[in-house]
């Protein structure tokens, strides 16, 4: 149940890092936001959350 808890933890990080990067208007800071959200992402895959199929990208 711990690892549960903690995969659904990042991967709701995850999303909102994602969620910030895209409102950023200052294109370093929506960088950190992106590079959050991949260290988010790989802690949530580390405690068992299934990947994505895609990954959402900036335009």
């Amino acid at each position: 149940m711990p690892d549960e808890f903690h995969a659904n933890y990042f991967a709701g990080r995850e999303l909102d890092e994602r969620a910030m990067s895209e409102r950023a208007t200052d294109p370093r800071a929506a960088a950190a936001h992106i590079e959050l959200a991949e260290h988010y992402q790989a802690m949530a895959l580390v405690f068992g959350a299934k990947p994505a199929t895609s990954t959402p990208t900036v335009a």
